[in-house]
């Protein structure tokens, strides 16, 4: 079987590498256009890129399928295209050039949470598992018939960046098995339920990562760990932004919501329900360092944070 395969992060490289470990014949790679990435906006190639590089795979670099793309596609002659987080929807004409069509990877159990985050709105949602899916990619938001799924458990504290290492292992697992079976699992898939979780998640941005003190404990920490690594979630003091890279759920008497003070050599904040622990915090152009020491440095006994 020929396969091209679309990705651009580490989690799709990741797949790219276990489908040629599995034998497949991979002919060509489709990954975005090499683009500024770091502190110092250098312009970095695709982990995908990367990993085509190294299993000299021919690829092509494109953060939208034109006409050259489509060309390129088509004379690749693959029997069927695979997708793991490229970045862009792929247009209709493209679906079609594989004669088996198009399977997607995605990070949950579909129908639920389709879109371009679902690893963090599962964590966001304090859900308990999640899981992994591999389905016939159709004109839709994830919406296609589904050949394979499975369920994995989130573990309690684990950040959004944990998680998804877990789902791409395991994703890439599930996906070379579905490959291995592909004839039987494509005859039997099974279309989604048409209205059922199919609430589209949408990609964060820095603006949702912003922390707000009056949620409840539970559902402020599930915000820091959703949003680690990327974008990382923040409140602002002295109009200076702070990031949280890790907290808790504290047992510390009630605070009002915001209100941060020492307790025990911990920086605990009130919320609007419960109390949690700042154990981990960045200040603007600083090392990240504890919340308590962060806190010492201010030389307050309490402050009102936003």
């Amino acid at each position: 079987m020929r396969i091209i395969f679309a990705g651009t992060p580490a989690n799709a490289a990741k797949t790219l590498e276990a489908l040629v470990d599995a034998g497949y014949n991979v002919v060509g790679v489709l990954t975005r256009s090499d683009a500024p990435t770091g502190r110092n906006s250098v312009v970095t190639e695709s982990a995908v890129a990367k990993m085509a590089s190294s299993l000299a795979i021919p690829m092509w670099k494109s953060n939208s399928i034109d006409e050259a793309a489509l060309n390129w596609i088509s004379g690749l002659n693959a029997d069927l295209g695979v997708i793991v987080a490229y970045g862009s929807i792929l247009r209709k004409e493209v679906l079609g050039i594989p004669s088996r069509g198009w399977i997607n990877l995605h990070y949950s159990l579909l129908p639920k949470y389709p879109g371009a985050s679902p690893v963090q709105q599962a964590i966001l949602e304090g859900a308990t598992s999640t899981g992994v899916s591999v389905f016939e990619l159709d004109e839709g938001v994830d919406s296609g018939p589904i050949l394979s799924a499975q369920e994995i458990d989130i573990k309690p504290n684990e950040s959004a960046g944990e998680l998804l290492e877990r789902l791409a292992d395991e994703g890439s697992k599930l996906l070379v098995r579905t490959l291995h079976e592909f004839d039987s699992l494509y005859s039997s898939r099974a279309a989604q339920p048409a209205d059922v979780g199919r609430a589209v998640t949408k990609k964060i941005t820095r603006s949702i990562a912003r922390l707000d003190f009056n949620l409840s404990a539970e559902n402020f920490v599930n915000k820091v760990r959703a949003m680690n690594p990327e974008p990382v979630a923040w409140f602002e003091l002295n109009s200076l932004p702070v990031r949280v890279l890790e907290a808790s759920v504290s047992g510390a008497t009630q605070l009002e919501p915001g209100i941060a003070k020492l307790d025990d050599s911990e920086l605990v904040v009130g919320c609007l329900a419960g109390s949690v622990v700042l154990k981990k915090v960045q200040p603007a152009g600083k090392k990240a360092m504890s919340g308590a020491d962060w806190f010492r440095g201010l030389r307050r006994d309490s402050l009102l944070l936003s």
